[in-house]
């Protein structure tokens, strides 16, 4: 059986502000996918939401009969997903329960890492969220 690795992160410029959404796919140890994308003016967490649906919609499409494992930087999505938390803001119910049903039908292990463990994500959204010359947009 296949493991899938799935190492999502998002981010947006002030929050609100420019928003980016990104992930990483690894296959059985190698790097199969590179995923970045700008979503809009929105917020950290509305970003962070759209990386972890973008990328199980992603695995859902190519990869049957895998073992799939979600690594987030995010407390929130993660312990909103686990269950342990509440899903308070409206404007995230809906991105909650899309993502919820994904991770449900294809039957992932959701796992909080430290921002360390999750640094080609992490880039990637710095990547789009800010110049070609380092400067914020």
């Amino acid at each position: 059986m296949k493991k899938v690795i799935i190492k999502t992160d998002g981010g947006a410029l002030k929050n609100p502000g420019r928003a980016v959404s990104a992930f990483v796919i690894e296959c059985n140890d190698e790097l199969v996918c590179i995923h970045s994308e700008y979503i809009g003016e929105t917020t950290n967490n509305v970003a962070e939401y759209k990386a972890v649906i973008m990328s199980l919609k992603y695995v859902k499409e190519r990869y049957k009969n895998a073992k799939f494992v979600l690594q987030s930087d995010s407390q929130l999505v993660v312990r909103q997903l686990s269950g342990d938390y509440k899903v308070k803001a409206k404007n995230l119910f809906p991105l909650w329960q899309e993502a919820k049903d994904l991770v449900e039908k294809l039957k992932v292990e959701v796992r909080w890492v430290p921002r360390e463990e999750n640094k080609v994500a992490d880039f990637l959204v710095g990547i789009i969220r800010r110049g070609k010359s380092g400067q914020d947009l």
